[in-house]
């Protein structure tokens, strides 16, 4: 039965003939879900919206400690109790083991997030039982949909990196169609047809998370725990957690500057607008030759969100519609870049799937919380002002502008995807050696198996110069992960560290004897410190197939067959 779940899209690349399950593109029934209920009013609205916001109560002189305090329970709640979730699992993993590990929860966080979804929709005239039915309904969801989000970062972080890279936008266009459609809807059949969607999204979790995905898990996350450097989850994020919370703060706010709902045709425009932004991002992932830049998409999202702030500036809130199109937008597109982002951190060995996914939708959901908070509070204030959008809008580029320069000058780390040197993996006792669950894990971490390098330059005839074991080659029959000792005993050159300084000039004789190409030489030099093709493709900005054919050349002109005689080369 499961075959039958299969469909016709597939990636536009030679390299990679097999078809993609619908299974796998089932985040975006998360990510729809999440759009139809919290972003927009696709679902329909929710309970605590018919209560005056703040504005509206300073201008009908109601008492606004009490208007506040109802908009930030209604506005907050959801939001906490998703950020106190996904701070407890990245905190607990390493003593209770990942979402993944407890079946249980494969049944438990979609049943939880589906029951719950319509407690958040029902308004009645008791304003303490109105409240309550919406506290159920906000904690449950808040949590369930945690799991979930844990969970799919989990499976990112597992699958090659094409095709993650592949999925991420094809599920974002999906997620946007999806809540097109769901707009359409009248009554509560909209609300009945979003609640069914974290179901289906953990069905297609259920389907496609399989034996040998969760042997890598398990591989990945042995690799971090055994490491030689422990390091907390944060080290080596830099700027990028902050730069992922500030951004969506500021789409956060961007969203609420309507005065009035935004439903019928305009969200059913913006709706459009935002599938056809994916469909272009989809496109460059499908067939772009550098498969998804997301310092690129960091990069021209935020003029984005500044040409609809400007709207706001120059138009008052005519041109609202136009900072919440854009906030729409730019909230599939980060969503994107949260998603793809930490995934890599994960195979990069910075922490474990779990906790990388878990502390990525931990930055978006706590953005989300710091731009609803911001703006409940300072509403009043805003309104009283006849100049008070347009203030706020300039604060807001203001802060978009300085924070992108800030993060964007850390060009070394914002974005890029982080990954180890080789290491060997720390004794626990004195003669105590790794299990071999622990070798194939580092060496899927320092590789960065995930990404399938393997696969990138099979067609050349040589061994891939990462020798990243695939999922089912590094387990073996008994599903114990296994790997030569020799290659995980010997680490990459360092040209960089110490003692190692002849390194560096040592590759540059072996390029000039080889008759390299000052390209291929700069290629050479970072195979010999055991970095992966997509890293190569991201350091040199270069196509991934013009990265695995200067690979070839360079495997060819130096008569070697794999990574190990490329370094033994390097270190006579």
């Amino acid at each position: 039965m499961k075959e039958r779940f299969e469909t016709w899209l597939a990636p536009q690349n030679d390299e990679r003939q097999e078809v993609a399950p619908l299974r796998q593109l089932g985040w975006a029934f998360l990510l729809a879900w999440v759009f139809c209920v919290f972003y927009t009013n696709a679902a329909g609205v929710l309970s605590g919206d018919a209560i005056p916001n703040a504005g509206e109560a300073a201008a009908s002189a109601a008492p606004v400690p009490t208007s506040i305090g109802a908009a930030l329970f209604y506005a907050v709640l959801p939001l906490a109790a998703s950020v106190a979730t996904l701070a407890a699992i990245v905190l607990a993993e390493p003593r209770i083991g990942s979402p993944t590990s407890h079946r249980p929860l494969f049944v438990v966080a979609p049943a939880l997030t589906t029951a719950s979804t319509p407690f958040m929709f029902v308004s009645v005239a008791d304003p303490g039982l109105n409240a309550l039915l919406f506290g159920i309904g906000a904690v449950a969801t808040g949590i369930g949909s945690a799991l979930l989000w844990a969970m799919w970062g989990e499976y990112y972080a597992v699958i090659p990196r094409d095709r993650a890279e592949w999925l991420a936008p094809v599920s974002a266009v999906s997620a946007a169609v999806i809540v097109l459609l769901v707009s359409a809807m009248d009554g509560w059949v909209p609300v009945a047809v979003a609640a069914t969607l974290p179901l289906l999204s953990g069905l297609c979790f259920h389907l496609a998370w399989t034996p040998e995905a969760a042997r890598t898990e398990e591989a990945l996350a042995t690799a971090h725990r055994f490491a030689t450097e422990r390091r907390s989850p944060l080290a080596g994020l830099g700027r990028t957690g902050f730069g992922i919370l500030v951004v969506f703060s500021i789409v956060s706010i961007a969203g609420m500057m309507s005065a009035e709902r935004v439903e019928g045709i305009p969200l059913q425009a913006i709706l459009l607008f935002s599938a056809l932004m994916m469909a272009v991002v989809a496109a460059m992932a499908i067939s772009g030759p550098r498969r998804i830049s997301l310092f690129f998409l960091y990069r021209w999202m935020c003029p984005t969100l500044v040409i609809g702030f400007a709207a706001v500036i120059l138009f008052g809130q005519a041109g609202a519609l136009v900072a919440v199109a854009a906030s729409l937008g730019g909230r599939f597109t980060f969503c994107l870049i949260a998603q793809i982002y930490f995934a890599n951190y994960a195979a990069a060995g910075r922490a474990t799937p779990a906790q990388a996914s878990s502390l990525g939708w931990l930055f978006v959901h706590a953005g989300d919380l710091l731009g609803v908070v911001l703006w409940i509070v300072f509403e009043p204030l805003m309104l009283a002002q006849p100049a008070g959008l347009t203030a706020v809008s300039v604060g807001c580029i203001v802060v978009l502008v300085t924070v992108t320069m800030a993060v964007m000058g850390e060009t070394s780390t914002f974005l890029r995807i982080p990954e180890h040197r080789a290491a060997t993996p720390a004794k626990e006792s004195t003669g105590a050696k790794p299990s071999g669950a622990t070798i194939a894990g580092m060496k899927t971490r320092t590789s960065c198996a995930p990404e399938g390098t393997s696969a990138e330059i099979a067609a050349s005839g040589v061994d891939s110069p990462i020798e990243a074991p695939t999922a089912q080659e590094a387990t073996s029959e008994s599903g114990a992960p296994q790997l030569d000792a020799r290659q995980a005993a010997t680490p990459p050159i360092d040209a960089d560290a110490p003692g190692e300084a002849h390194g560096a000039a040592r590759i540059d004789e072996i390029a000039r004897e080889a008759g390299l190409t000052p390209r291929e030489a700069e290629v050479f030099a970072l195979l010999a410190q055991g970095r992966s093709i997509p890293y190569i493709r991201d350091e040199l900005i270069i196509s991934r197939e013009t990265a695995a054919t200067h690979a070839k050349h360079i495997y060819a002109k130096l008569g070697v067959h794999s990574r190990q005689e490329l370094i033994d080369l390097v270190r006579r």
